[in-house]
């Protein structure tokens, strides 16, 4: 019988987070005027824009900038929304080795269309078979690689993260037991875990979400031939 996996709807409630973050900026920026000093909402807009073009411009050109640069903005906003879902009592849809297998596949389909359109098919395909001809299975295999790379790193940093809580949380909800009346209450994991959450939810989440973006532009750019770059 067909099963759907609790990660499904995991994968929903973020995007449906996402949406209503969107629409809600998206007022924003419609009642925004120009000439008023940007805050709050609009600013973190700006700000966020601005460091992703600076990003792309640095490593790739003016075309792919255009280009990237929302699909980009995608990644940071879903992967860091999705990694710090565990504060919010659910389970992060990154800690699902599928769903940071098919963001890394997108990304290296991206990297293998680029690198065609910059250098050409009979550029790219010489290129499979440097410096000789059998090490075209060493140069599959190093593609393959980054696939591997970029969904396994986030796969692993945030399932281990969330493993590693759930085991803090049992041991302090036994430390709790010991202690009459109020032991009952887990409340010892409620005051040490919220630190926790801090560093593995809220600073880990952040910092995988720049290494998948940066590593993203990295080898995008890598693809590309020097005369390409910062056109």
């Amino acid at each position: 019988m067909f099963e759907i996996q609790g990660t499904v709807f995991y994968i929903a409630i973020v995007c449906l987070a996402i949406l209503v973050f969107l629409l809600i900026l998206n007022m924003k920026l419609k009642k925004f005027d120009p000439l008023d000093e940007p805050k709050g909402l609009v600013l973190m807009a700006m700000m966020g824009v601005n460091f992703i073009e600076n990003m792309l411009k640095k490593d790739t050109n003016k075309e792919m900038t255009e280009k990237l640069g929302p699909y980009l903005a995608f990644l940071f906003i879903y992967i860091f929304i999705a990694n710090i879902s565990g504060l919010f009592g659910i389970t992060p849809p990154t800690s699902n080795y599928s769903v940071t297998l098919t963001l890394a596949a997108i990304t290296c389909i991206m990297i293998e269309v680029y690198s065609i359109k910059y250098n050409g098919v009979k550029s790219y395909v010489k290129k499979l078979f440097e410096p000789l001809a059998p090490f075209v299975v060493i140069n599959i295999i190093s593609k393959v690689g980054t696939l591997l790379s970029l969904s396994l790193r986030l796969f692993g940093n945030i399932i281990a993260g969330s493993i590693l809580m759930s085991v803090v949380y049992q041991l302090l909800a036994r430390v709790s037991a010991l202690i009459p009346v109020i032991g009952k209450f887990n409340f010892i994991g409620v005051i040490v875990c919220s630190v926790l959450h801090m560093y593995f939810d809220l600073f880990a989440g952040a910092m995988q979400t720049y290494l998948f973006g940066t590593l993203t532009v990295a080898f995008i750019s890598n693809e590309l031939p020097e005369e390409a770059k910062g056109k």
